[in-house]
């Protein structure tokens, strides 16, 4: 009796987990089905189209008072590069859209910018053609052939016009049509690629005889890697290149690449501790009067060999110290660099661009001694780490890193399609388990909020992870520039989102029964080829295009919101303004909240690719997709032209370098929908009518092969010298030291970074950190207390701090006054601020040394023109804007270029409403009516007069610490530079 129970429980047990079984496998069967009505299509487009005015209209009334957020290119940048000036209108920020056109922008936002803007008016204009035809031809074709077929059967009313208007009844002789459009939409959309490739190369060459350009050191450089040991030194790099089949006058000038040991590990890991400190610091003194009970605690760093990483530690002076350490350690390294330890790298620079351009063209595809040679990207673009693999470890990370690439791609089907099933749908796990059904019960309001965001939010979250990821492994794999590197994302990104959002959308289902049909076949009798056609898998193909053609157009709609939330900057806006509230943010923090964010340019151009790989593939079965595609691009092209002008930074410039590759992206999209074609051709009327479609293919690929050799060569070379060349310096060559500082590893003359500490804490910083902080005043007769003097220099106080902190005033804490510090504008667009893009090289200041920072307490190199208290307008390209070239003394120091005279810029800080901040006091209409070279003898004139006019005042005062000037530390400084010094030893060596 016990055995029969058993055997009936384990029987029960048995059929209960084969019932929960088929009930998964049904709905992972199809787990992207969705239901679509007209009824949801028009609830998609009014919302879509009027959350997306609301937030339209509120951006527009916030849009004036937060500058800071909407409009920091327009604080900062210097005249060349700064926007048309806007009022206070709601609207005014249209305008200028309206009026900027393509020429006008190329000096203010860069050549990448107006390739992307470019990009989005192609795509914008082609699927306007398209559309016109989908709509005139396709949706009546459609129609007709759906409505006189007798066999189409009922269906549900609120599907009828998706239904009609795809041919999900249609076949025979109407499907002509498709092939016919077909054809049409290839020679469209190779017109317009061949007429924006065109333009793309007048942009290029104009970009060449660029000043810029031009006055740049990359132009006339060649970069040579994988160098043999043989060949490793200046000479050899001579030997190389003089082996091309080029003239060569002997005037280049060659630079191998030295070993620097560990010292970008060690620079690195001394910047992670600076911010640390900060950090510590900034929470601890938030308060400075009233100090916590209990001082920051922390784990060692694990790099760190000397101490236990269990243990904790001061923090404060856990991270001192350890700054302290890591210095010295960099200094070390840097005086033990041997001149004699080549690496496999080099460069070669030349007198003139086209010699440069000539010998890159020359090396193209020949590997001379097995190196190879292209032109130099700009210094800041390199990733040195690269540069000195062998070729045999970068083929060996470029296979494993493409491994790791299609594994990602592939196992994200399973995480996709379980997210589709069971978050989006609370009730198909109450299907599975009934426990979690009473729960669910109970719990309604809850879980119907779990349901509307878990689903997206883990989407969201995967989506801004992936191109980190993708970052890194291309990275990994070998990338020698970060503009190769970002394409190369752009590359992975589009193909995960065509695998995933596409192909693996439309057909999991699809396989999935089939798969599952051939193997419940498998089990009863043999699978021949015969069993594998009568699956119709072409059929079911088809039919599941049909069934998700429906889903774009309503995907497309929501996109436009999400334009728009680009637009607000909802992070910015409110993210940062809490962390200033209710967070203990550190100076540095601050500064670079107010810097103008660099621009994603392989996220938003995996974004376009895909979205218009959708609108094509789907514009003969769906052609409704068309027009709100041109919808999308329509607005989004107005909506990141202002991003681009007003907003946001191209962190390193490239020329325009993205073109080839979203060339050949759309190309690949439009040889999708041709395939796509012909398969619903071919499946609804006759293989030989599908063949009709096949040599499209064949005429993508030879436009491409055409395009290639007829306008690659120009893209990439400028090998016409010109006159203008004469103006910047052939013929004279570049000095060694210049040279070598540009395409010198960075880590040989980095600045180290400065901790920074609000100044508001300067009388408490000495009481809580006992480091070489030499605060003690002397007594003097009678107990007097008197300031400790700087040695070697009568009538000078010492730095209290020693030079290790940077003390910066809450006021000062905007990037206007920070921006010609490499450490702040390399990251968010340097070349915009008025100095060359190559100055970033320097790894420092990239102002003349001797113009510190506001509110420093950094002692300050001697200036050769006296006391002069701001930077050279001569020397930055016309830093203050209108005719008054020789700024004035004040004991406030010099109104920051961009702003009137006895004007301070308002802090964004010290608002009432978060992230406010007035419209700056710009004069952007006044112009100089003199002649450049009446400018010139004006502006050296001036300079000679204001220097003879201080030279006679005994006291040479300091040019740094000019917007903090602190009446508790009048010119307390030293002029002149002390390499002994903690600051002065980590900015000169």
């Amino acid at each position: 009796m016990d055995s029969c129970s058993l055997d009936s429980l384990e029987h029960l047990v048995k059929r209960q987990n084969d019932d929960t079984l088929n009930k998964f496998l049904d709905l992972v069967q199809s787990p992207f089905r969705q239901s679509f009505t007209t009824e949801a299509f028009f609830a998609s487009l009014g919302t879509s189209l009027g959350i997306s005015a609301a937030i339209l209209l509120g951006w527009c009334l916030i849009r004036p008072y937060n500058t800071v957020v909407y409009a920091p290119k327009l604080r900062h940048a210097d005249d060349k590069h700064a926007p048309p000036q806007i009022s206070k209108g709601w609207f005014a920020w249209f305008q200028p859209l309206i009026k900027c056109h393509e020429l006008d922008l190329v000096d203010k936002i860069g050549l990448d910018a107006i390739v992307f803007l470019r990009f989005l008016r192609m795509c914008r204009t082609i699927f306007f053609f398209l559309g016109l035809i989908g709509c005139l031809v396709m949706i009546p074709v459609n129609v007709s052939c759906n409505l006189k077929n007798s066999w189409a059967g009922p269906y549900a009313s609120s599907t009828r016009w998706f239904i009609l208007m795809s041919p999900y009844y249609a076949w025979g002789q109407c499907m002509w049509a498709h092939v016919c459009v077909a054809w049409l939409f290839d020679f469209i959309i190779m017109y317009f690629l061949w007429r924006n490739y065109q333009a793309i190369i007048k942009l290029r060459q104009n970009y060449f005889e660029s000043d810029e350009y031009q006055a740049s050191t990359h132009s006339k450089t060649l970069m040579i890697t994988d160098i043999p040991k043989s060949y490793r030194s200046d000479g050899g790099i001579d030997k190389i290149i003089g082996g091309l089949s080029i003239p060569d006058n002997g005037d280049g000038r060659a630079l191998i690449g030295r070993n620097v040991k560990d010292l970008p590990e060690l620079i690195g890991e001394h910047a992670d501790a600076v911010r640390k400190l900060e950090s510590y610091l900034a929470k601890y003194l938030k308060n400075p009067d009233n100090l916590p009970a209990k001082r920051p605690l922390c784990k060692p760093s694990k790099k760190d060999k000397s101490m236990r990483g269990e243990i904790e530690v001061d923090a404060i002076e856990y991270y001192g110290s350890r700054i302290k350490e890591l210095e010295d350690k960099i200094k070390s390294v840097r005086e033990t660099i041997d001149s004699r330890d080549a690496l496999q790298y080099g460069f070669m620079t030349y007198p003139s661009i086209s010699r440069a351009h000539v010998a890159a063209k020359a090396a193209r595809g020949k590997h001379p001694k097995g190196t190879s040679i292209m032109l130099a990207p700009r210094s800041n673009d390199i990733i040195w780490d690269n540069l000195t693999r062998s070729k045999s470890k970068k083929r060996w990370n470029s296979f494993i890193g493409n491994i790791l690439f299609i594994g990602l791609s592939v196992l994200y089907v399973v995480p996709n399609a379980l997210i589709a099933v069971f978050l989006s749908n609370l009730h198909n796990i109450a299907a599975l388990f009934p426990k979690f059904g009473v729960l669910l019960i109970q719990h309604s309001s809850f879980f119907a909020v779990v349901q509307g965001f878990a689903a997206p939010t883990i989407t969201s979250i995967v989506y801004l992870l992936l191109p980190i990821i993708m970052r890194r492994i291309s990275q990994w794999q070998g990338d020698l520039t970060k503009t190769s590197r970002e394409r190369h994302v752009t590359h992975k990104l589009y193909i995960f989102f065509v695998l995933n959002n596409l192909v693996v959308f439309a057909l999991f289902g699809t396989m999935w029964t089939t798969i599952r049909g051939l193997i419940q076949t498998s089990q009863t009798s043999q699978v021949t080829w015969e069993t594998i056609q009568n699956l119709g898998l072409a059929t079911r193909i088809a039919l599941a295009i049909f069934d998700v053609s429906t889903f774009w157009i309503t995907y497309l709609l929501q996109r436009n919101l999400g334009a728009l939330l680009d637009l607000v900057q909802i992070v910015s806006l409110i993210g940062k303004s809490f962390q200033r509230h209710f967070m203990s943010p550190t100076p540095r923090e601050k500064i670079e909240w107010t810097a103008p964010p660099p621009f994603d340019y392989a996220t938003y151009y995996n974004y376009f690719l895909f979205y218009a790989t959708i609108a094509l593939v789907f514009s003969t079965i769906q052609p409704l997709v068309l027009p709100v595609a041109f919808l999308y691009f329509f607005i989004d092209s107005f909506l990141k032209k202002y991003l681009l002008m007003y907003i946001f930074v191209t962190k390193v410039e490239s020329g325009g370098a993205f073109w080839r590759l979203l060339f050949n992206r759309f190309l690949f999209a439009t040889g999708l929908f041709n395939v796509v074609v012909a398969l619903v051709v071919w499946v609804r009327h006759t293989y030989r009518a599908a063949l009709s479609v096949i040599p499209l293919l064949f005429i993508l690929i030879a436009f491409k092969v055409y395009c290639r050799h007829k306008f690659d060569g120009k893209i990439r070379y400028h090998t016409k010298g010109s006159d203008r060349e004469s103006l910047y310096g052939v013929g004279k060559g570049l000095q060694k030291d210049h040279f070598n500082k540009r395409y010198g590893h960075p880590a040989l003359n980095r600045r180290l970074i400065t901790p920074m500490v609000d100044a508001k804490a300067r009388h408490v910083l000495a009481q809580i950190y006992s480091g070489r902080i030499n605060s003690e005043p002397s007594q003097g007769a009678g107990s007097i207390s008197l300031d400790n003097m700087q040695r070697g220099s009568n009538g000078r106080r010492q730095d209290p701090f020693g030079g290790q902190f940077e003390m910066v005033e809450e006021a000062d804490m905007d990037f206007q006054h920070f921006k010609h510090r490499a450490e702040f504008a390399e990251d968010h667009g340097g070349s915009i601020y008025g100095v060359g893009s190559d100055d970033l090289s320097e790894r420092g200041y990239i102002t003349p040394h001797g113009f510190g920072s506001p509110a420093s307490s950094r002692p300050s190199s001697p200036s050769t023109l006296g006391p002069r208290r701001g930077p050279s307008p001569l020397l930055l390209g016309g830093g203050y804007r209108g005719t008054d070239y020789a700024p004035v003394p004040s004991t406030h120091g010099p109104p920051s270029p961009g702003f009137r005279h006895g004007h301070r810029p308002e802090n964004p800080y010290m608002g009432d409403r978060g992230l406010v901040s007035p419209e700056p006091l710009t004069d952007y209409g006044h112009h100089d009516t003199r002649s450049e070279t009446e400018s010139v003898r004006h502006l050296l004139g001036d300079q000679q007069q204001y220097g003879q006019a201080h030279s006679s005042h005994g006291v040479n005062r300091p040019s740094s610490s000019h917007q903090g000037y602190n009446p508790k530390y009048p010119q307390q400084y030293p002029q002149h530079p002390r390499y002994d010094n903690y600051d002065e030893y980590r900015g000169n060596r």
